[in-house]
């Protein structure tokens, strides 16, 4: 921890809950390595300097941010009143709710993934491979759970309806992502693109029926998940686009279109399915008064928060 002595005499001053202690405790060893590289305490950082730290250290999602940032600005005024050299009020003006972060991460409706998408992939009319990493977007942007997205077989995916049929569930096929399915339920043989050939190369997709089958072996998630974080970092570093999407972000921003597309209708903001259907599967921890409907309860108000927060960031 950077500054050590000093931030425990706050959190002496602070607090006496043992664990708001561990809370204070464990975000400024999080900030240390920020500390570490300007070499001065996080108390003295403008505003450039601390909107990473913010952004990095407390993530997306806004439940886990708040008690956070709380500590934080308690600790700056600290400071301040307490004449640490050079501490100054740029905790005040940092972009708490993170919209810079919620842009470049996330999308607003499906014409806008498809653009994001036109940024990393080929064109669909090219009949490369790129064609299943749109869809494995697409499934997600529709609802789908990442791991079942290898598993969608041709037959379950109704072109006439624009739906996805899978385990039991309805899911939306967008205007945008049709060609992208198409080719995928369709195409026998993927264009392989090469700067040292002369012209494309056709090669054979695996056996089976399968879209997201590719050309030498089982797609697994796994393998999809780092093949598609490379293309994503080669197109930002070629300046092609400045998004930092993943299939979780891109799940979210569909959550969040569809419900806004409901609230549009007339229809209450619930998330409590999406919380349920979260948890489901997972084992708690329960003590003291805290039940699972507690649980669920907070992150459909936690879904709620980022949601507000994503019609915002847009001006939805």
């Amino acid at each position: 921890m950077y500054n050590e002595e000093h931030k425990r005499r706050f959190i002496s001053s602070y607090t006496k809950s043992i664990h708001t202690g561990n809370v204070a405790n464990t975000i400024f060893e999080a900030v240390s390595p920020y500390e570490e590289t300007y070499e001065k305490d996080l108390c003295t950082f403008t505003v450039d300097q601390l909107q990473p730290v913010v952004d990095n250290v407390f993530g997306l999602r806004t439940g886990s941010k708040w008690m956070g940032i709380t500590i934080l600005r308690k600790y700056v005024r600290w400071c301040i009143a307490n004449n640490f050299p050079g501490a100054c009020d740029s905790i005040m003006h940092v972009d708490l709710l993170g919209l810079g972060k919620v842009k470049t991460q996330m999308v607003s409706s499906p014409l806008h993934l498809q653009r994001c998408l036109d940024e990393v992939f080929d064109p669909e009319s090219d009949e490369t491979i790129d064609n299943i990493y749109r869809c494995f977007f697409w499934m997600g942007y529709s609802g789908m759970r990442e791991e079942d997205t290898i598993a969608v077989d041709g037959s379950c995916i109704d072109m006439e309806n624009l739906t996805i049929h899978y385990g039991g569930e309805t899911f939306p096929i967008y205007r945008e992502s049709i060609p992208a399915f198409r080719n995928a339920v369709a195409l026998r043989q993927f264009r392989y693109k090469h700067p040292n050939y002369s012209k494309d190369v056709l090669r054979d997709r695996i056996g089976g029926t399968f879209i997201m089958r590719s050309i030498k072996s089982d797609t697994k998630i796994m393998t999809l998940r780092a093949t598609l974080s490379r293309r994503m970092t080669k197109a930002q570093q070629e300046g092609k686009t400045d998004r930092q999407l993943s299939f979780y972000r891109i799940w979210l921003s569909g959550v969040f279109y569809r419900m806004y597309e409901r609230e549009r209708a007339g229809i209450p903001v619930d998330f409590s399915a999406v919380a349920i259907q979260e948890m489901e599967g997972k084992t708690y921890n329960l003590s003291g008064r805290s039940t699972l409907r507690q649980k669920q309860n907070r992150k459909a108000r936690e879904y709620l928060a980022d949601y507000e927060r994503w019609k915002l960031a847009f001006s939805i």
